[in-house]
């Protein structure tokens, strides 16, 4: 079991929070391990300073000075590396005498050093946190502690508030597999959902009134010699540290976040087929089925962002704005019923409850009891990659035979396929040349433009369809006319298929 925390250097912190709906904490207090362990209280108001041009920011770090009492400490934290679920990000505190920051501790450390010399003189106050912190100290076996908070307040920037709910629970000693059961536990026990916005950043969104957009997976660099599955393990994880990381923006409604989340779990799925071999096949079968079912409820949401932000407003240049209105008032409707369903899944517990169970299915179960295990121990990812992503190409060369006769559903598996395989290039490109990983990925890449364009325009009739029949009898004729917009856009995007699949079927398979 390894330590996350970091070392004198470079400390880091790990931690888990969850929102923390009304009602939640008196179940929680209940817990055994909580209500035996002495809780302490802390009154902590905490002022973070940024310069006008938000330079700290821009350097990913945030800098607070918190008030506990007659204790002030200063503290740095950089943003989390989003390579799992649990938040996982530098942290340097001091202790100080005053309300202001001292910058010479930053100037002294290696890491914030050039940070420091960027803000000197320019630091002013922009929010503040007033919490209440009620924390519990727990031992989780005989090497791991860690700390759980209950926050509640609130944050302010000028005369905006926004209220704190919050339940954080922090690594503070061991590894961090028994914060994951401890977390499934507390889930189990009351109402919470995961989230994974910071304090600073939602105290920048009250501040700017823009939170934190889409989050974009971040690159994975691997060492050739990195066991398989450990690989399987930072491959998979990164996959969750990217769906959590959006779950905050597609609760606000961002179209991109939605995206970016719906794009995490089929990430995930492509993970979990490319190692299929190697894993426990029930609970494989079990989380891709739960992953499907997540999927197909963002895709619905997904699928209304794209009819009504893009291919209505696409449409109108070549047809009468005024005959489309109609249409869109009715399937502005349904995206926003698909966007309350997906804010339903995403804070049920169910969501909580697999994103947890996956962590701890693949810290501790996925590579047994199949009996696969010493296999991927005993061998370098580098050496399986071309086996697992010839298994991938091997589904796109067969599913892109003949590929000018195929049907609407044959393009659709051909897309499917053709996007796990760019999924698994990118997991594995690390082990790979840049420019050869880029020239494959760029065939792939024109070959899955065209088959969303033509997925798009079934998905565009699809869901005219569904307002028509939907009672809107009255929305006919705009329909009709969308209906002969699409079928001309669909044709159009089918015309340089199959040049497009020749070229990426002579290009070199660069794992070969």
């Amino acid at each position: 079991m390894t330590s996350l925390l970091g070392t004198a250097l470079n400390p880091r912190e790990v931690e888990l929070k969850f929102h923390l709906p009304e009602g939640s904490r008196v179940l929680l207090e209940r817990y055994p391990a909580l209500a035996a362990a002495a809780p302490a209280h802390h009154h902590l108001v905490s002022t973070y300073f940024d310069t006008p041009d938000r330079a700290l920011d821009r350097f990913g770090l945030s800098l607070r000075v918190r008030r506990d009492g007659e204790k002030r400490i200063q503290t740095v934290k950089s943003r989390s590396n989003g390579h799992g679920v649990a938040a996982s990000r530098g942290e340097w505190e001091w202790p100080i005498g005053q309300d202001t920051p001292q910058l010479t501790w930053l100037s002294q450390t290696p890491a914030l050093a050039e940070a420091a010399r960027a803000i000197r003189g320019r630091l002013q106050p922009a929010f503040v946190t007033d919490i209440r912190r009620t924390t519990h100290l727990l031992r989780l076996d005989s090497g791991t502690t860690a700390e759980v908070a209950f926050d509640e307040g609130d944050i302010q920037a000028g005369l905006a508030r926004d209220a704190v709910s919050e339940l954080e629970i922090e690594l503070k000693s061991g590894g961090v597999e028994p914060l994951y059961r401890l977390a499934g536990a507390l889930l189990s026990t009351a109402p919470l959902w995961l989230m994974s916005e910071s304090k600073a950043s939602r105290g920048w969104r009250l501040r700017t009134g823009q939170g934190a957009g889409a989050q974009l997976k971040l690159p994975l660099r691997f060492k050739r010699t990195l066991c398989a599955d450990a690989g399987f393990r930072q491959i998979f994880g990164a996959t969750l540290g990217h769906l959590t990381a959006n779950i905050g923006p597609t609760l606000r409604g961002d179209p991109e976040g939605l995206h970016q989340a719906r794009i995490a779990i089929r990430e995930a799925r492509a993970a979990l087929q490319m190692f299929d071999p190697y894993l426990d096949a029930d609970g494989a079968g079990r989380f891709t089925e739960t992953l499907r079912t997540y999927g197909q409820i963002l895709g619905a949401a997904r699928d209304w962002d794209v009819f009504c932000l893009e291919t209505l407003p696409g449409a109108m240049p070549d047809l009468s704005s005024e005959r489309l209105e109609d249409l869109n008032s009715a399937a502005e409707v349904e995206r926003q019923l698909a966007h309350a369903a997906v804010a339903a899944a995403l804070q049920g517990r169910g969501f909580s409850e697999m994103i947890l169970g996956l962590v701890s299915w693949t810290d501790i179960g996925a590579l047994g009891p199949s009996g696969h295990d010493a296999g991927l121990t005993h061998r370098q990812l580098s050496t399986l990659a071309p086996s697992l992503l010839d298994r991938a190409a091997r589904t796109v060369r067969r599913r892109g035979r003949h590929v000018g006769r195929l049907s609407e559903a044959g393009r659709h598996d051909l897309r499917k396929s053709l996007k796990k395989l760019s999924v698994d290039i990118e997991a594995l490109a690390p082990f790979y040349g840049t420019k050869v990983v880029k020239r494959y990925r760029r065939r792939c890449e024109a070959l899955e433009k065209i088959l969303g364009a033509a997925n798009d325009a079934a998905v565009t009739e699809r869901l005219a369809r569904k307002l028509v029949a939907g009672d809107l009898a009255a929305l006919s004729t705009p329909a009709r006319a969308l209906e002969h917009w699409n079928s001309v856009r669909g044709r159009k995007a089918l015309i340089d298929l199959r040049a497009a699949r020749r070229k990426l079927r002579h290009q070199p398979e660069f794992w070969s």
